[in-house]
């Protein structure tokens, strides 16, 4: 394992996790933003992570492999495998992590059934924080130092958008908005601490490198479709943030391979 790299990608994981921090900073400068561009914003993030998803994790885990397996069967099963695993664990997060968990930080004059509903939200957007820290620590691990920048960037920009909504959601329910700021950082820190566990699960031997790149698109993708397409989907602005998402996607395709 080269120690350099090691560092570059958990130092890259927090700078990206810390945007979602950055990103509810936004919420000082407007007083309300209208449900259609957070829906926009949300789909733009997806776009990111989709794109992200096949240019800088599944594409390096083929490449990789094709490098020391000749048989492109054995290729595609074992990037299938690693993608598999990614998605199927978190599938079991969904199912494990109780919806009420954040309840006990709401404002008690708050509506609960209201209240629930945020949390939820703020959860999904925390636990998908940790397969996005794995990507942006892994994509370094590869050894292309411009495909670990460009993934880091990618993930760091997409997580600005989601911090507002964070933010936004947040003191739409009483919170101040230096609470709010607060706790999106807070969920933003999630990703170094995926980015460790992925350095140190698939980082330390070459042999499981792609494993672990394509156990990160896998748990990606999941969270897109589980979570943000559907929070995207339920307010009527299906067009506008299916626009978003195309944006999102040709932005990071352009910039993994102009620059990655």
């Amino acid at each position: 394992m080269n120690l350099e790299l090691f560092i570059y990608g958990l130092v890259a994981s927090f700078f990206a996790g810390s945007a979602t921090g950055f990103g509810g900073s936004f919420i000082y400068l407007k007083k309300k933003i209208s449900k259609k561009t957070e829906d926009i914003l949300l789909g733009f993030s997806a776009g990111i992570m989709l794109a992200a998803s096949f240019f800088s994790l599944l594409t390096p885990s083929v490449e990789i492999l094709e490098e020391s397996i000749k048989s492109s069967f054995y290729v595609a099963l074992v990037v299938s495998v690693g993608f598999l695993l990614g998605a199927v664990l978190f599938w079991l997060v969904d199912k494990t992590v109780p919806e009420d968990y954040f309840m006990r930080f709401s404002p008690e004059e708050l509506d609960k059934k209201a209240s629930k509903k945020i949390w939820i939200f703020v959860l999904a957007i925390t636990v998908h924080n940790f397969p996005e820290g794995m990507s942006s620590a892994l994509g370094f691990m590869t050894g292309d130092i411009g495909k670990g920048i460009t993934l880091a960037s990618g993930i760091g920009i997409q997580n600005v958008p989601e911090g507002l909504a964070i933010a936004i959601a947040l003191v739409a329910k009483g919170f101040s908005k230096g609470k709010a700021i607060a706790i999106a950082f807070i969920s933003g820190l999630v990703e170094p601490v995926g980015g460790l566990l992925g350095l140190i699960v698939f980082g330390l031997y070459d042999i499981v490198l792609p494993i672990g790149l394509a156990f990160s698109a896998g748990a990606m993708i999941f969270v897109i479709s589980k979570e943000i397409i559907p929070e995207t989907h339920k307010r009527g602005f299906e067009i506008e943030a299916t626009t978003g998402l195309i944006v999102g996607f040709i932005l990071m395709m352009f910039l993994d391979l102009t620059f990655g």
